[in-house]
């Protein structure tokens, strides 16, 4: 995807910048944080019925409850949410003896998960909009003969077919080699009066592309804060219409990823956050999934195998239909 290329070449550098143009609140410890209205991990804790210890002292806190557990790494915005690796909003600065987090990620980030969202009794999830990326005059990345646009239409096709198997409407953005605008693809899910907006891709690497490999998925950035690529800067605000659905987008990408995760043999490079057109501009709950890397050696032929594409499919099956018992829970 070519926009992931050109974020991916701004690197990971500068992760503990992040938000620091964002005034912090409050007094002793709290104002020495760069963080906007620090959250003090403790008493968030507290307030949560949340088990807090080190895993390593000063390094790596978790916080458990029940069968959800935090792990937070000291001044990187790296974190873990069941074993899944999830990119805060904000670093987790430690300022000993003390940690905060910024209030943006206690809310839009870690409160989905704690107080997970419910559909109301009547509205039922059932109709998803898959969108093959690229397609036409945009190819996507193209190595040899191998064009991502063709890979991303056959995987949809797979998923829509197994999706139906499982009860779900299915509409595809497009069927065929035909191009289309990034903000027309999330209007044409609307226009089909789908629940649910899925956009699939597949990866490369502008620089080591013999190393980098793995799975990554995005929601949209909430409203006034930096995305995952961009620590410290915020150069489009929001909100979008994106934004009215934040509690249900995360859980979303994060069902796709775990799924993904957890049954591909792949690398897991996190549940990340981007202000891309097709996220912004969407109308129901929506996430984008990178399954993969065309430009490694390795993880570019598995993605070229049938074979290896209705595994991906099966994963992402998965995750919807736990997006679905989640979000359809008593």
């Amino acid at each position: 995807m070519r926009r992931a290329q050109f974020l991916r070449l701004l690197g990971w550098a500068g992760f503990s910048l992040a938000c620091q143009a964002l005034p912090a609140r409050s007094s002793s410890a709290a104002a020495r944080s760069s963080l906007p209205s620090p959250v003090r991990v403790r008493d968030w804790a507290r307030a949560h019925g949340l088990t807090v210890r080190w895993l390593e002292t000063h390094r790596r806190l978790q916080l458990t409850k029940g069968g959800l557990q935090l792990v937070l790494q000291a001044n990187s915005r790296e974190a873990f949410i069941n074993g899944v690796r999830v990119y805060l909003l904000c670093p987790f600065e430690y300022l000993n003896p003390a940690g905060y987090l910024a209030e943006v990620d206690v809310q839009r980030t870690f409160g989905p998960f704690l107080e997970p969202p419910r559909l109301p009794q009547k509205q039922r999830m059932e109709h998803i909009c898959l969108d093959p990326g690229h397609g036409g005059k945009d190819t996507g990345y193209r190595i040899g003969t191998t064009e991502e646009k063709r890979l991303t239409l056959a995987l949809a096709q797979e998923l829509a077919g197994l999706l139906r198997q499982a009860g779900f409407r299915v509409t595809l953005t497009r069927t065929r080699d035909v191009y289309l605008d990034l903000e027309e693809r999330p209007r044409l899910a609307q226009r089909a009066g789908a629940d649910l907006f899925v956009s699939l891709h597949f990866n490369a690497a502008a620089a080591g592309a013999g190393q980098v490999r793995g799975v990554e998925t995005y929601c949209l950035t909430p409203a006034n804060a930096s995305s995952t690529a961009n620590p410290g800067r915020i150069s489009v605000a929001g909100p979008f219409p994106g934004n009215q659905h934040d509690l249900f987008n995360i859980r979303l990408a994060y069902a796709l990823h775990q799924a993904m995760v957890r049954g591909l043999p792949s690398e897991d490079r996190g549940l990340r956050r981007a202000r891309f057109a097709v996220l912004r501009e969407a109308s129901m709950p929506a996430a984008l999934v990178e399954a993969g890397f065309l430009s490694h050696p390795v993880e570019g032929r598995r993605i070229n195998d049938p074979a290896y594409r209705r595994r991906i499919a099966q994963e992402l099956a998965r995750g919807l239909q736990a997006y679905r018992e989640l979000v359809h829970r008593p």
